[in-house]
């Protein structure tokens, strides 16, 4: 919504400025688009979501959700989880015709869909919105688009991307990230995951405390020379010299009640 509004000035005349009002609306939603994250959140509290009553929150047309493969319509694919979904489609059946015009359609998906599972998300729904993922689930889904981009010669900087993952699935994404180092590409990690230091080609220990007492370069190297340095606290825990739980732990004593 547009106004125009007209101010007049007397100085020893009368001057007349038009000038152009977008509007509330219009202004707060221009402003929200150009904000940073943090100024997002400010505006956030103006913004309301709801369902559509045409298509129940859907996002298609009628049309649309009237077309079915298996006896699946594409909303209720995107209810699926990401394994589940890579499941239908390996066990889709089609005839020949079917396969020549889905064949290449069907090869990227199923890539995207393997990527996910790689990085540990194999539990989510296509339909999930991203303002619930959590910093380490939206971490890894931009991991996963760009290993799938194919690009090379980049430099990537991660921080923390193993957060919120099981460990059975922390192998998966060690993977993944030798895969885009193995394409050309520099893979940078902030990370305190053991596993991952391990698998690291060079180390950057940075300390020897957190907060005010850190800081500066306390030992680089192989995993081998983080564990020699004397001075590095990271190094005498992954040389067992340290640990996080006791050896022996203390018994109860008995309590008479």
């Amino acid at each position: 919504m547009k106004f125009e509004v007209k101010m007049s000035f007397q100085t020893g005349g009368t001057y007349i400025s038009n000038t152009s009002f977008y509007g509330i609306i219009s202004n707060t939603e221009h402003r929200y688009k150009e904000a940073s994250d943090t100024k997002k959140a400010d505006f956030s509290k103006f913004i309301t979501s709801s369902t559509c009553p045409d298509c129940n929150g859907e996002r298609l047309s009628l049309g649309y959700r009237n077309v079915f493969i298996n006896n699946l319509s594409l909303p209720q694919f995107c209810k699926l989880s990401v394994s589940q979904a890579l499941d239908f489609l390996n066990n889709l059946k089609l005839n020949d015709s079917e396969k020549a015009i889905a064949e290449r359609l069907l090869k990227e998906i199923k890539e995207r869909l393997s990527f996910l599972i790689n990085v540990g998300l194999k539990y989510l729904t296509l339909e999930r919105s991203a303002e619930t993922l959590s910093g380490g689930e939206a971490q890894r889904i931009r991991l996963a688009s760009q290993i799938g981009s194919g690009l090379t010669g980049v430099m990537y900087i991660l921080d923390e991307p193993s957060i919120g993952l099981h460990q059975r699935d922390n192998n998966r994404l060690l993977d993944s990230l030798f895969h885009l180092r193995e394409l050309g590409n520099t893979v940078i990690v902030v990370e305190h995951d053991e596993d991952t230091m391990r698998a690291a080609d060079f180390i950057v220990d940075i300390g020897p405390g957190a907060g005010v007492h850190g800081g500066e370069v306390v030992a680089t190297g192989t995993v081998q020379d983080i564990m020699q340095c004397e001075n590095s606290i990271t190094g005498k825990f992954l040389s067992g010299k340290e640990q996080i739980i006791p050896p022996k732990r203390l018994k109860p004593k008995k309590k008479n009640f």
